[in-house]
């Protein structure tokens, strides 16, 4: 998979796919990148990370949203 910025941009991507099983696997993309130990993100792209986190929780699929819940910082 690509790195750092380039890894959340295509994350990002799919996670606004109609398919709720490109959605599943992005948000879990997306957590595994979250729980990096070095994660950094310039804060525009944290900006955009908050967002579709915000908008996953609302998703139709419960699998979806449940995932996007564990993206939150505790």
């Amino acid at each position: 998979m690509a790195t750092g910025s380039a890894a959340l941009g295509i994350i990002l991507e799919k996670i606004a796919s109609k398919d709720k099983d490109f959605r599943y696997m992005a948000t879990s993309d997306l957590l595994a990148e979250l729980s990096k130990e070095n994660f950094r993100a310039a804060p525009d792209v944290e900006r955009k990370v908050c967002a579709v986190v915000l908008k996953q929780l609302d998703d139709q699929s419960g699998d979806v949203s449940s995932l996007a819940v564990k993206c939150l910082p505790p």
